[in-house]
């Protein structure tokens, strides 16, 4: 007889259950907290390597995005739910017009994006981008602050 019993010893199994419940919780608070938009492609063509000569002159109006979110058309600024009527006015005086996009540096993209879709559903079919140090001389022309 032993003065001593061993111990009955359990054998320790890793449960999955837990952390399978954990791993579900963090699904369904990720389908919930997600947000799903539908985006849309805008397309751009870019200018061949050799300039071609075009027989009609189109009528420039630059449109300056700024850093801090505010709107110039052809000078004036415009509040940005405007835009869109200016747009409107700018495809009604002229037949042909080009638009000329000038973003500075830190104007938000979705600026940029807010304007073009303003002018393409103004029936404004050329529009153009250019840097701000490469429109120098289209601002001056127009009259706006460089």
């Amino acid at each position: 007889m032993a003065l001593f019993e061993e111990p009955i010893r359990h054998s320790r199994r890793l449960t999955l259950t837990p952390l399978i419940d954990v791993v579900f919780l963090l699904l369904i608070f990720f389908m919930l907290v997600s947000t799903f938009s539908d985006t849309q492609i805008l397309r751009f063509v870019t200018p061949a390597g050799e300039r071609q000569s075009t027989e009609q002159q189109f009528e420039l109006v630059p449109v300056l995005l700024s850093a801090k979110g505010s709107i110039s058309i052809d000078g004036r600024t415009i509040a940005p739910d405007l835009l869109k009527l200016e747009m409107e006015k700018i495809a009604v005086a002229a037949d042909e017009v080009t638009v000329v996009m000038i973003a500075e540096p830190g104007a938000k993209t979705q600026l940029l994006i807010a304007a073009v879709e303003a002018a393409r559903s103004a029936g404004i079919t050329n529009i153009a981008m250019k840097k701000e140090a490469d429109a120098r001389s289209l601002l001056k022309g127009k009259g706006a602050a460089p």
